[in-house]
Order: structure tokens, then C-alpha cells, then sequence
């Protein structure tokens, strides 16, 4: 982790030692789990900060460090404990958290239009944080704690995506952006005991974001 942000300190002073049009973003918005992923875990909000160069009329280069979490989804896991035949039930906590930290590159579209269209390729390292706590509740009404989970990972990641941007004066620009996360892991992760185990695998998720890029000129 602190060669990461070392690594990310440096890529930072290089931006700005540099001559050209460069300044700082804040995005927020929201993540849409996908694939296995979305089987129980909610919507969630998330965001990113960071610095930006443009390196030429159509392009830019970013570097970017965020935090995002999700929540697990209970009545679907217990919907799901139901129709596999387990009388039983969960009452657990299952929460992920994760902090990007990523470099990205902005291909700027040329058009006669107001605002400027983008595609966008990223990528870096994710920092997740998995918990598993509570209890599981069986068909007499009796309580037993589920055994407690936590694990750290870093994984990394290919994001893509696309979005625009709309200047609103002469140092501040709205940026508008979808994206798709996908990290390079397999994992599986248990949620339940005592006779059933839901589990995801890959998380990998869609962003829909909005924000400010703000210049120095």
C-alpha cells in the first residue's frame, strides 16, 4: 500500500512539474454491481479525487484514488436460503469496501457540439476490505453466530469507459461518465454456515459518476 501511493505521489509532482494545461477532479455518483456480484449486493455510492495533465489537444492523463463500499443485500440471501430448502435463516452483516487507486487516460472527440465527447482507459489497483458477521437463525427460533470472516486483498483492475464534458466558465468543467470496473481476481467468498453457503465471485461493477475538473492555467 505505501509503495502504491508512493508510486502515485511521484506520478502526481511529475504532472505538475510539467508545462501545459493540468489541474485537479472530484467525482461522485453511483456503482451498480454486475454479474455474480449483483446477486446481493446493493447499489452504493462511491467517489474519486485526484489530478489531471492534458498531454495534448485530445488527451489526458490522470491519476486518481477514491473510496467505494456496498452492502449486502439480506432479503435476497434469504430468499435464495429459502429456495435452496434451508428452513432456516441469516441475520448477518457482509460489507466490502474498496479504495482505487488508478491512472487513467481521456481520448477527447472532436465535434462542433457545446459540450466534448470522451472515451476512457483505466487502470491500477483496488484495496478490498471483505467482512462476514452475525448470526444464523434456525427453524426452532434458535440463534447461532455465523463464524466471523475478514480478508484484504489488492486486486487489480481494467476499467472502460465514457462520458463528456461540459465547460461552464473558463477553468471549470462538468464531467459526465459511465464506466465499467472489472478486477482481475477469482474470488469466492463464503457468506453463511450451518449447512449453507451463498458466495460472490469477481467483483466487478458499473460507475455512473459526475463532477468537476477544475484547471490552473
Amino acid at each position: 500500500m505505501k509503495k502504491t501511493i508512493f508510486i502515485l505521489i511521484i506520478f502526481t509532482a511529475s504532472l505538475f512539474a510539467q508545462e501545459g494545461e493540468y489541474g485537479f477532479t472530484i467525482n461522485g455518483g453511483m456503482n451498480f454491481p454486475t454479474s455474480d456480484f449483483a446477486n446481493y449486493y446493493n447499489a452504493s455510492f462511491g467517489g474519486f479525487g485526484g489530478v489531471f495533465y492534458n498531454f495534448s489537444e485530445t488527451g489526458r492523463v490522470s491519476a486518481t484514488i477514491g473510496y467505494n463500499s456496498w452492502s449486502l443485500d439480506l432479503d435476497a440471501l434469504n430468499e435464495d436460503v429459502k429456495n435452496n430448502g434451508n428452513t432456516g435463516s441469516y441475520n448477518i452483516e457482509a460489507p466490502i469496501s474498496a479504495i482505487p487507486i488508478l491512472i487513467n487516460v481521456k481520448f477527447f472527440l472532436k465535434t462542433e457540439m457545446s459540450f466534448t465527447p470522451y472515451l476512457l482507459l483505466e487502470g491500477g489497483v483496488y484495496k478490498i476490505t471483505r467482512e462476514v458477521y452475525g448470526k444464523y437463525i434456525n427453524e426452532d427460533g434458535a440463534s447461532s453466530s455465523v463464524t466471523p470472516r475478514s480478508d484484504k486483498t489488492t486486486d487489480g483492475s481494467i476499467n472502460l469507459g465514457l462520458g463528456i464534458e461540459y465547460p461552464i466558465n473558463e477553468i471549470i468543467n462538468l464531467d459526465i461518465s459511465a464506466r465499467y470496473h472489472y478486477l482481475l481476481n477469482e474470488d469466492v467468498y463464503n457468506l453463511g454456515d450451518y449447512g449453507y453457503g451463498s458466495s460472490y465471485s469477481t467483483i466487478n461493477f458499473i460507475s455512473i459518476y459526475a463532477g468537476l475538473n477544475i484547471f490552473f492555467r
